[in-house]
């Protein structure tokens, strides 16, 4: 009778366990993009876990705010611009770490800031900087719009910034045009192949491309820009974006308050010229962002 009844009381047991209604994990699929240094994807493909992406700047910056949020499974993709906009319109929910805020991103999607993006600047071979910068340790796009002797070229689904896009509107009789192109660096390929006389790009991107090889590509200040634009985090403008992404906000503010966390992602890529520089506005952004309460758009 004992043993009847202690075999009842399990099979009991095991039917109030399988009638529990299974609560599916709460999940965040990360699109992201494979721009070394900032992502060094292995093959260009995305990470199966984790712990398993790359040594770039936000490879490590978005690990540690992978620590912050537990309580998600995380799992990534590799989308272009195009491609990630059609998804989230068929109903893909997405998350991206390396966004650029504009107005029409913003009727997609909630954005909270991340890092200061650091400043474009502009990228030449070596051999013609004298020919072209004439001497000066910066130069103003603007005037090297209007000089029909030069070509330059862009990414057409990149967004450069506003102080940027008054010169790299692209025209019939300008001297600047856009192309597609699957990744940054096929930019600087064809440039240092002669196929056009500047682009525009990050020092690090410049300074990974040329890792191993000589330096014949240099790039220079672009006197138009103010201070460093800000980088953000993106999610689908949803209900299920807006709950993840105040989510993703609190865990920035806390990998904020450890800028000795975040500045060697930093110097791992910079020339100790260019940390120094960027350095010490990127630690008042980090003290900023840390002690800010919540930011959405």
């Amino acid at each position: 009778m004992w043993r009847t009844r202690s075999l009842l009381r399990l099979s009991l047991l095991c039917l109030a366990v399988l009638s529990r209604p299974v609560v599916a994990e709460p999940t965040i699929t990360w699109n992201l993009s494979d721009w070394p240094p900032f992502h060094l994807l292995p093959g260009g493909q995305a990470p199966a876990t984790a712990e398993q992406l790359g040594e770039g700047l936000m490879d490590g910056f978005l690990r540690l705010v992978l620590r912050q949020l537990p309580q998600y499974r995380h799992r990534f993709v590799v989308l272009n611009g195009p491609r990630a906009e059609v998804e989230r319109k068929a109903g893909l929910q997405l998350c991206s770490p390396t966004s650029m805020r504009t107005p029409e991103r913003l009727a997609q999607r909630l954005f909270t800031p991340a890092l200061l993006a650091g400043q474009l600047q502009l990228v030449l071979r070596r051999e013609r900087l004298q020919e072209i910068a004439r001497g000066r340790s910066s130069i103003s796009l603007r005037e090297l719009s209007a000089r029909a002797d030069l070509h330059g070229l862009v990414m057409s689904q990149r967004h450069y910034g506003a102080d940027l896009a008054p010169w790299l509107r692209p025209a019939p009789d300008g001297n600047v045009q856009a192309m597609v192109a699957p990744r940054a660096g096929n930019l600087l390929t064809m440039l240092s192949a002669g196929r056009m006389d500047f682009t525009l790009e990050y020092p690090m991107v410049v300074g990974y491309h040329q890792l191993g090889q000589p330096a014949e590509l240099v790039s220079l200040p672009i006197e138009e820009l103010g201070e460093s634009p800000v980088g953000y985090f993106s999610c689908n403008r949803s209900d299920w974006g807006r709950a993840v992404i105040s989510d993703i906000d609190r865990a920035l503010r806390a990998v904020a308050a450890r800028p000795e966390q975040v500045l060697p992602l930093y110097r791992r890529w910079l020339s100790e010229e260019q940390f120094a520089r960027e350095a010490p506005e990127l630690r008042r952004f980090l003290v900023q962002r840390a002690r800010s309460g919540a930011r959405i758009e």
